[in-house]
């Protein structure tokens, strides 16, 4: 028995010895000290901005003060004041610590690598960070609203492409729509009567930012997912046409164009009208970008493309009216982004009577429209103006009305 359980122990402990070599332990990763001094920092700068709104002591700290741990180390500063954010209340912490970034931008505190690459370093780990906040894309978005809504710092989309390196393009496009959500319902931008608002804010902000592809952010294959028959929805819509169109000469335009719908946009969306609203705004971006003056706004492959999806099926005449009267809120829109360029919008009402692409019927229908739609916000708020400089276009609608009526008597 004795030389039994000797010849056990031994194998016991050849076996344990085999054991650990074959699975060395990996060694306990140790804090470190300068990462722990600046989110100690971070959480005192923080907690001192939501109670005095004073930046001297973050500005001070970041560029004067030799015994601050952040003082050469900014792109770890807004990594670290990222993170911190989300430990309470998130969606208020992450918009204030946005605010300070935006002031610290606009006086050339911080620069635009420090925070885009700051911000793309806690992105890079979202996976990890998803588990303990679900919301984590929203809250990072939360951060990056104010830096794009800032009058003075000047951070762009180009910008928030590059704060999103690790994850593009293939998960970048949920963080992307949380991006533009914020912006669309943030105060600085909601009351669009007093200043360009909403939508019209992310349209021109992005042709500000030299229109940036959208698969940058959103692979062509992800917008069916992301659509939702919103004002985001039309505009990713009309930015991925456009960021087709602008790559296509104008004989091959149709053809292009049309196969890239079918491949690559569901025929649910197709249906929609506000299909049609998203196609007008990418030709007319395409038409204000080539400088070509208003006659020339719809070339022949337009018109054909126009045609094409108004009445892309035998439809009821309302359904060919509604998608008649989203094209008319294109414009509309178009105009108001563009800052209401004189003659455009008659201009290309007339075309679009002239060349019988819209209704008179659809015309009057866009006019008397005055019912509030969920999701299209900006279409009542912005047709005032629109209507003003139609005043001749619909006399002469209602003259050439009475003119037809005379020739039937």
């Amino acid at each position: 028995m004795f030389g039994v359980e000797s010849m056990m122990l031994q194998f016991a402990q050849s076996t344990s010895i085999n054991s650990s070599i074959s699975q060395p332990e990996e060694p306990v990763k140790e804090a470190d000290p300068i990462l722990d001094k600046i989110k100690k920092e971070c959480k005192n700068i923080l907690f001192e901005y939501e109670q005095l709104k004073n930046l001297d002591n973050i500005i001070y700290s970041l560029s004067e003060d030799e015994s601050s741990v952040i003082r050469t180390r900014h792109e770890e500063f807004v990594k670290s004041m990222s993170l911190v954010t989300l430990d309470n209340n998130p969606i208020t912490r992450t918009t204030v610590a946005g605010k300070i970034f935006a002031e610290l931008l606009s006086k050339n505190i911080l620069s635009i690598e420090a925070i885009t690459q700051g911000i793309d370093a806690v992105l890079k780990n979202w996976n990890d960070y998803l588990m303990d906040n679900p919301q984590f894309f929203s809250y990072i978005a939360a951060i990056i609203a104010p830096l794009l809504l800032s009058q003075n710092a000047s951070f762009d989309f180009n910008n928030l492409k590059d704060s999103c390196t690790s994850i593009r393009p293939d998960n970048s496009s949920k963080f992307f729509i949380e991006v533009l959500n914020k912006i669309l319902n943030s105060k600085e931008t909601h009351n669009i009567k007093e200043q360009q608002g909403g939508i019209l804010w992310i349209y021109n902000k992005w042709r500000m930012s030299e229109y940036v592809s959208l698969d940058v952010f959103m692979p062509n294959n992800q917008i069916n997912k992301f659509f939702k028959n919103d004002r985001i929805g039309v505009f990713l819509l009309s930015i991925a046409m456009y960021d087709k169109m602008k790559l296509t000469v104008s004989k091959l335009l149709y053809d292009i164009l049309n196969s890239w719908i079918n491949v690559n946009i569901s025929a649910e969306i197709i249906k929609c009208p506000q299909f049609v609203r998203a196609l007008t705004i990418a030709i007319v971006i395409v038409g204000s970008k080539l400088n070509h003056s208003y006659e020339d706004f719809f070339g022949h492959a337009h018109v054909k493309l126009l045609t094409c999806y108004i009445r892309s099926e035998p439809l009821p005449e309302p359904e060919i009216q509604a998608r008649e009267v989203q094209c008319l809120y294109g414009i509309q829109i178009m105009s108001a982004v563009l800052e209401h360029p004189g003659g455009m919008v008659l201009r290309l009402f007339h075309t679009l009577y002239q060349d019988s692409i819209i209704s008179k019927e659809s015309f009057e229908l866009w006019k008397k429209e005055d019912e509030f739609k969920t999701g299209f916000d900006e279409d009542l708020e912005t047709k005032p103006m629109a209507l003003v400089v139609l005043n001749s276009f619909f006399l002469s609608l209602a003259e050439n009305d009475s003119d037809s009526d005379e020739a039937f008597e």
